[in-house]
């Protein structure tokens, strides 16, 4: 990979695995992109700034975008209960169009630094919840971007683990060493993580299906080993 990357880091495990995946093959500078949308976990950026210095990003930037006036979601509406994964109600997780607003947003960041490569790191557990982790919807949307772009120059936007679950993520990761202790995933931002909700079971069960112990500490005691 010879140009110039912008990688969304959301400070999670699928994002940090896409980062440590990418500094393996990029041979040209990463800029990594965190987005405050005033997220109830907001702990996640703090992870995010870190593991940009621990992979050491030629840069780290921050970019606000306040989606609580939005709301509709307990992730940015405090007044919303994050629901347990055993409720399966993933679907009131959503927050509507996020990965658009946030792709847009870090492609005028991209475009400003001459980057026309984006990388984002959806993976296959994020499709029945979340229609905004489609390959068809990046297809579109590159060609979007292509068409509102300042110059006539296409914008890609990379998603390599689109068709792996977590859990064939996680292996890969571990092998990179992504320091998964310094990454966030609890919907309720919580440290140490609740493993109730949606994101901390698809987390636990990555592990344990790889017969690995998660370095994060959760409120509830995981049985690794089963």
């Amino acid at each position: 990979m010879s140009t110039p990357a912008a990688i969304l880091l959301s400070g999670g495990m699928d994002s940090s695995t896409l980062l440590w995946w990418l500094k393996e093959r990029q041979e040209e500078p990463i800029h990594a992109v965190s987005i405050d949308y005033r997220q109830r976990h907001r702990v996640e950026l703090e992870c995010a700034a870190r593991l940009a210095a621990r992979a050491g990003v030629a840069e780290h930037k921050l970019l606000d975008l306040d989606l609580t006036a939005v709301g509709g979601s307990p992730l940015t509406d405090a007044s919303l209960e994050v629901p347990d994964a055993q409720d399966a109600r993933q679907i009131d997780t959503v927050v509507p169009f996020r990965n658009m607003l946030f792709i847009t947003l870090a492609a005028a960041y991209a475009e400003t630094r001459g980057i026309h490569d984006l990388y984002i790191a959806p993976v296959k557990d994020d499709f029945q919840a979340y229609r905004d982790c489609r390959r068809p919807f990046y297809d579109s949307l590159e060609q979007s971007l292509h068409l509102g772009a300042t110059v006539d120059r296409p914008f890609r936007i990379h998603t390599p683990f689109i068709d792996r679950w977590k859990s064939e993520l996680l292996p890969l990761g571990l092998e990179l060493g992504v320091p998964y202790e310094l990454t966030h995933t609890c919907y309720a931002g919580r440290r140490p993580a609740c493993g109730r909700c949606d994101a901390c079971a698809e987390r636990i069960a990555a592990f344990r299906t790889n017969g690995a112990t998660d370095p994060l500490p959760y409120e509830i005691e995981i049985d690794w080993e089963s």
